[in-house]
């Protein structure tokens, strides 16, 4: 059965979530794994329409991955889709952007990162999910 992963990441880090989409596509994060992320841009809706786009893709994934670089722990958009996550009872899982040394949303500060490399997301997301 393959496991859904949402990817919560800031606009201007982009890039990277386009490499950890390629990373499942490709499936070197395991034959199990499918990706999940926010594919249209709903700002312009306003904040209840960004909540009633975000809140079921997370609901229907196993897994959370947020990418974690200079800013993301100052951002509005993480601090929400971490909470669902959280409220949701759903694995989450930090990944450390390379070269950066911003702090974890705030809700995380305590939950271990994972190093920006599809074999430590891999065998994290297999402890993680069983």
């Amino acid at each position: 059965m393959p496991h859904s992963v949402f990817i919560s990441y800031v606009y201007e880090e982009k890039p990277f979530k386009d490499t950890v989409a390629k990373w499942i596509q490709g499936q070197r994060l395991g034959s199990d794994v499918v990706v999940t992320y926010e594919r249209s841009d709903v700002r312009q809706h306003g904040e209840t329409e960004i909540r009633n786009h975000l809140r079921p893709l997370i609901q229907g994934c196993a897994a959370v991955l947020v990418l974690v670089g200079d800013v993301s722990h100052s951002r509005k958009w993480i601090d929400y889709e971490v909470s669902v996550a959280q409220s949701l009872h759903k694995v989450i899982i930090p990944v450390r952007l390379p070269n950066s040394r911003g702090g974890l949303p705030r809700e995380i500060a305590g939950v271990p990162e994972v190093t920006f490399e599809p074999n430590a997301i891999a065998t994290t997301l297999r402890n993680r999910l069983g």
